[in-house]
């Protein structure tokens, strides 16, 4: 008869995706991972298959999270677009600055991603859902007659989601939450109708 699982499942993947967005993949050891977890090799690998495995389902965990943050947006009853393209970036860094640490997804990027091609590939499509979000409040911004509307929106839209990484790492290098501020503003301005 199997032997009935004697942890939380959720709880022990809560863990390592705390672990691999400190550590970061390469230096996070399956002595770590036993440590952290607090559960052997031997449990580690039915339950959740191999590290890289382990990083999957962790970031996945991570980018449904953080998707659904961005998506609220999308029942937004303000109706003001310039607003919400404002909160949309400064929730995309506000996190990075209270915690004072890059975003997973975006930790992945840069460590695992060129090299990767199924990391790749899970990160490109978060990075399309985030843009559709863009697109959408972007959209409703022309129809508001809030935004230009000679602005290429799709452009517009893959590069807002991209900002994020841009405003965090600013902050990262100055630790001057002010600068982040005005450059939010700046980018509402840079495709407000200016009515």
């Amino acid at each position: 008869m199997p032997r009935k699982k004697e942890f939380d499942y959720e709880e022990k993947l809560e863990v390592a995706m705390h672990l691999f967005w400190e550590k970061g993949y390469h230096f996070t050891s399956l002595s770590d991972l036993e440590s952290y977890l607090k559960i052997n090799r031997s449990s580690i690998y039915p339950t959740y298959g191999d590290k890289k495995e382990l990083l999957l389902k962790s970031l996945d965990r991570y980018q449904n999270a953080k998707l659904s943050e961005y998506q609220s947006f999308l029942q937004d009853k303000n109706l003001n677009a310039l607003e919400d393209l404002k909160q949309l970036l400064t929730m995309a860094v506000k996190q990075s600055i209270t915690d004072e640490k890059v975003c997973l997804a975006v930790k992945m990027i840069f460590e695992m991603a060129m090299a990767d091609k199924e990391i790749n590939q899970m990160l490109l499509g978060n990075e399309k859902e985030i843009e559709k979000v863009y697109l959408t409040v972007l959209q409703r911004g022309v129809m508001q007659k809030l935004i230009r509307e000679d602005l290429d929106i799709k452009t517009t839209a893959a590069f807002f989601a991209s900002s994020s990484t841009t405003l965090l790492k600013n902050y990262v290098l100055y630790k001057d939450k002010t600068q982040i501020d005005k450059m939010i503003n700046l980018m509402i301005q840079l495709v407000s109708n200016g009515k």
